[in-house]
């Protein structure tokens, strides 16, 4: 894959009173500049959460990325520091 934004074999987890469950669970895909993509789906299947993943909101402790890459023209989003996201998702996000 290659683009703008990579997201590949993404998986989010919140914990709950039964364990854990896995609110996506391998999402991938690519968006290359100057494209729109249109997340679809049922209520509850995963894609605001996917985008929140993308954003670095994953409300914790509950929540939190178990696997998965997720690149913004190249920087792995994933390995930045809290301060480091909060300026590329303030301005170019």
């Amino acid at each position: 894959m290659s683009g703008l934004l990579e997201v590949d074999g993404l998986r989010t987890s919140f914990r709950v009173e039964a364990g854990e469950f896995s609110a996506v669970d391998g999402v991938s895909f690519s968006l290359d500049a100057g494209r729109t993509l249109g997340l679809v789906g049922e209520s509850g299947c995963g894609k605001s959460v996917t985008a929140l993943s993308i954003m670095g909101l994953v409300p914790a402790p509950a929540g939190r990325i178990v696997s998965g890459a997720i690149r913004f023209e190249g920087v792995d989003l994933l390995q930045l520091s809290a301060d480091e996201l909060r300026e590329l998702r303030g301005d170019r996000i």
